[in-house]
């Protein structure tokens, strides 16, 4: 965590960079009560990234089914392999790494969970691309873990 605050603070005001995308995709849970492939994430989010390659992002979504839905409210800190930033036409991919802490609430209350995702902006303009995506809230229970997963597809800007 020093290292990416460090890195945040030390990062020049033109090398900072900001991103946001919108994103959707099949979802489901798989837990000690069972599991369903069964509910759609919808989330909307963005990532201020310094040397477009380490940052800190955050995200809202909803995890919903026909029984109902979670709000999902998150904070990250997210990881690009190669700079997330306008270059040459030989960088369109920018695999990234991404975890931190959720907030999940709905009809039962809310709780806590830890996230971590893997995924790929394929910038197809300098400014706009494709964002593709696995991500993985996890649900700390004494009974056992709750995993609410999801592959996301959707669109990013910069």
């Amino acid at each position: 965590m020093a290292v990416l605050v460090a890195a945040l603070v030390g990062a020049a005001p033109a090398a900072a960079q900001v991103m946001g995308y919108g994103i959707a995709g099949p979802a489901g849970y798989t837990g000690f009560f069972g599991g369903a492939f069964q509910s759609v994430h919808v989330a909307g989010g963005g990532e201020i990234l310094a040397g477009g390659r380490v940052g800190g992002g955050g995200e809202f979504g909803l995890l919903a089914n026909s029984d109902g839905g979670l709000f999902v409210t998150s904070a990250n800190v997210v990881f690009h392999f190669m700079p997330s930033q306008p270059t040459p036409i030989r960088s369109r991919l920018s695999p990234y790494v991404s975890s931190g802490y959720s907030r999940l609430s709905g009809g039962e209350g809310g709780f806590h969970a830890w996230n971590a995702a893997f995924g790929t902006d394929v910038w197809l303009k300098p400014h706009v691309g494709l964002r593709l995506e696995f991500r993985d809230h996890v649900r700390p229970d004494s009974r056992g873990g709750v995993h609410y997963w999801a592959f996301r597809a959707g669109v990013a800007f910069r």
